[in-house]
């Protein structure tokens, strides 16, 4: 894939997971966060079951069953339940913090599982753009966090790391379309019982609720996830993961024309730093697969030509 196509899908998925943020600000004026996950999982799984049960063998491959299931467990139910939990307890900026550790976690269970080689250019580049996260949310002048958030959160983000990394090991060769049902499909029925426990609002929710929740189903879910199985497999679990380091980048600019949130001159000077961290992350990986290219030649070149 040519390098301006890659740097593409990028960009427009960091957009895409980061306008959840801002939708999901709306639709929980109005809900619960636990209905707000349940109701955008449920509905994703409704929209894909038609295309995916006019397979005769939706039910057969089990592998795809089984894998879409841990994602949806890993990623629907545990990431996204347990940090939107820990917004109960502490700000929204320690908990992008926090999830913005997952490429120093995915790239040590990587390395721990013989996936990826860990490159001392691609931890600077990542370390960079964590430097950039930092000075977007502005942390260190805030007050003490509260412990237990702060778990809840890393517990999540742990989850999230899990899942890249067990996707990138189990999934070749499995559609995405698939595994984004069982996925949703999962951590519906994970979190329902969670949604209920909290005793949803009679009523039904206003316009811009409804819109909210439709977009984090159609766009957020459907298109953000393909989007990001896509990457991990062409890029790999660990340069892949580092993308997230644009999130709280594009949150703050969407947040800007979405909600009227100022833009501040730190975050102007940490998106610098994300952007140089992410160049830094990708370069790293095709200086790699260069090396690993130059090795291959080196060896065949060695070998000796086969008698006549």
């Amino acid at each position: 894939m040519r390098r301006w196509l890659l740097y593409g899908f990028i960009i427009l998925f960091s957009v895409i997971w980061s306008s959840g943020f801002v939708a999901g600000k709306i639709a929980i004026t109005e809900l619960d966060p636990f209905a707000v996950l349940t109701l955008r999982l449920l509905l994703s799984a409704a929209l894909l079951s038609p295309f995916y049960f006019r397979q005769r063998e939706c039910f057969r491959n089990r592998q795809a069953m089984r894998t879409g299931i841990t994602l949806g467990i890993l990623n629907n139910a545990f990431y996204l339940g347990l940090t939107f939990s820990a917004l109960r307890f502490i700000h929204p900026e320690l908990v992008i913090v926090v999830v913005s550790t997952a490429p120093f976690l995915t790239t040590i269970l990587a390395a721990c599982l013989s996936l990826e080689p860990i490159n001392v250019y691609k931890v600077a580049g990542i370390a960079t753009g964590f430097t950039g996260v930092l000075i977007i949310t502005g942390i260190g002048s805030s007050p003490v966090p509260d412990v237990s958030g702060i778990a809840l959160a890393l517990i999540g983000t742990v989850a999230f790391s899990i899942a890249t990394v067990y996707f990138q090991g189990s999934a070749a060769g499995i559609s995405v379309l698939p595994l984004t049902f069982w996925q949703s499909f999962a951590g519906a029925v994970v979190l329902l019982p969670v949604a209920l426990l909290f005793r949803p609002k009679p009523g039904m929710p206003s316009l811009p609720t409804a819109v909210a929740v439709l977009y984090l189903s159609v766009v957020v879910t459907l298109g953000g996830m393909v989007l990001w199985l896509f990457l991990i497999r062409k890029t790999g679990a660990t340069t892949a993961s580092a993308y997230h380091l644009l999130n709280p980048m594009f949150g703050a600019l969407l947040s800007h024309f979405v909600l009227s949130t100022p833009i501040r001159q730190q975050d102007l000077v940490g998106i610098g730093v994300v952007t140089v961290g992410l160049l830094i992350t990708i370069n790293a990986r095709n200086r790699g697969k260069n090396r690993a290219r130059a090795k291959r030649r080196r060896t065949l070149a060695r070998k000796p030509s086969p008698a006549s």
